[in-house]
């Protein structure tokens, strides 16, 4: 798929997950990188960023924002497909990402990278996100 019509696709269902980011503070930030086949693939097909831009919202945007991401995530574009289509919530969100860590398929992989120290994701709400969505 084009980048563009992939991040048009995506772009409808991120800002509205608000739970996604459950516990977490304003400005908690998730850098995305979106291979073709797979994660360990140099090659970023789509790269984008999700932060929590107030307590009722989200935002999504190609531009890096001023906040240091927390996380990087890397999917396959099969990946971030499978886990957000036809998904109503959070908990759905997470259990197919899940899903996808514990067996991973040729062409669908998810991984993440840390990118701040425990004690500061801890302090901006980390530490309960982890214990509601299981990580």
């Amino acid at each position: 798929m084009e980048p563009d019509i992939l991040y048009t696709k995506l772009k409808e269902f991120f800002p509205n997950q608000l739970d996604l980011m459950r516990h977490l503070h304003l400005n908690a930030c998730w850098e995305y990188n979106i291979t073709e086949q797979s994660t360990d693939d140099a090659n970023i097909h789509l790269n984008f960023f999700l932060f929590k831009k107030n307590e009722k919202s989200l935002e999504m945007t190609k531009t890096k924002p001023d906040v240091k991401p927390d996380l990087i995530l890397y999917f396959t574009e099969k990946a971030i497909l499978n886990i957000i289509e036809g998904t109503s919530s959070a908990e759905e969100y997470y259990e197919r990402y899940h899903n996808i860590m514990e067996h991973p398929q040729s062409g669908i992989e998810v991984d993440s990278k840390v990118n701040k120290p425990r004690l500061k994701l801890w302090q901006i709400g980390y530490k309960q996100w982890q214990k509601d969505f299981k990580f």
